[in-house]
């Protein structure tokens, strides 16, 4: 009876705690958006530790100052710019399906109404990013104070294990950051390649407003697998306001960037990042983005290896006493 009633507890509290964090999602979307950007900032404090020779916590405060000189020295250059780009951006893809086709164009008013309404939706959008700048702004200060004393809340997670379990929690925290730096690595530098070639190859087949298009390209190629597409569409309703044949272009543009990055970068980087199978990343972002938005959707991959992670080295190798196995290991 004893342990009957001790197992109703435990489940209990096992549902109480589920409940709780399902209360609290959006902001432990935040904290872990948090602990990915306190990742990217203390890799790249080493890096300046190991070649400077100063100590951790100067280093972290050269990174967060040359990250604020960069981000106010381009808003203050390209921030004007930027703006006028998308707002050119908005106004040719309002023009763009006002000269589609008139079935084509029936279709898209059938989804917006009218040019207006879809345009209102994409105002909508751009307030929703507004409130993700803010949450930005939440998760920077998050990842400062976690990237400045990392032991700290290692500590403290490790301690909510039982003594036995310590160091193989600090074991498992390790890899899982190991993992989360290798696929940050990869992904950026994806986001970097794919923003420069399709801007690149925009002004080259003379597109308006390559350079915006550019920069939503590599913004959405975090999040792959859907980014890209997401991000060809509006290159290609501007393109085909000047011609089919300018929007065949830009879509065979499109295609060549992503089968580069496919099999010619990814496959240079796949011994050093995690390489997910595409069916557990599609499920994730659907996931991801259908229980928790748009913020879901951009964390739906880092949470996947974190989930890849766990299930390696806590199931397949603790519990079944296989050895570890990551899916990029099958390409080395």
């Amino acid at each position: 009876m004893k342990l009957f009633t001790w197992k109703v507890l435990i489940a209990a509290g096992v549902l109480g705690t589920l409940f709780l964090a399902w209360q609290v999602a959006d902001a432990l979307l935040l904290v872990f958006a948090g602990v990915l950007l306190a990742i990217l900032f203390q890799r790249i404090a080493g890096l300046v530790r190991r070649y400077t020779g100063l100590a951790q916590g100067w280093s972290l405060g050269v990174v967060l100052l040359l990250l604020a000189v960069l981000l106010i020295g381009g808003g203050v250059l390209m921030g004007q710019s930027v703006v006028s780009q998308f707002d050119q951006l908005s106004q040719q893809i309002s023009g763009a399906v006002q000269q589609l086709p008139g079935s084509l164009r029936d279709q898209i008013m059938k989804q917006g109404q009218d040019a207006s309404s879809w345009l209102n939706r994409l105002q909508t959008v751009a307030s929703s990013v507004m409130f993700f700048l803010g949450d930005l702004v939440v998760v920077m200060f998050t990842a400062i104070y976690l990237a400045a004393s990392p032991g700290v809340y290692r500590r403290g997670v490790i301690l909510l294990v039982p003594p036995r379990g310590h160091e193989r929690a600090r074991e498992v925290m390790d890899v899982m950051g190991d993992s989360l730096w290798k696929w940050l690595i990869g992904q950026l530098s994806a986001m970097a390649i794919v923003g420069v070639l399709t801007t690149a190859g925009l002004l080259l087949l003379g597109i308006p407003s390559a350079p915006a298009l550019g920069l939503l390209a590599a913004l959405l190629e975090f999040v792959p697998l859907i980014g890209p597409f997401l991000a060809a569409v509006p290159a290609i309703l501007i393109a085909f306001a000047q011609s089919p044949q300018e929007a065949l272009w830009v879509a065979l543009l499109y295609l060549a960037i992503q089968q580069v990055e496919g099999n010619v970068v990814m496959p240079l980087m796949q011994k050093k990042v995690v390489d997910l199978p595409p069916v557990i990343t599609i499920a994730a972002i659907a996931a991801g983005g259908v229980l928790f938005g748009l913020m879901g959707m951009f964390l739906a991959t880092p949470f996947a290896v974190v989930m890849l992670v766990l299930v390696n080295m806590l199931y397949i190798e603790d519990k079944l006493g296989e050895g570890r196995h990551f899916p990029s290991e099958d390409k080395a």
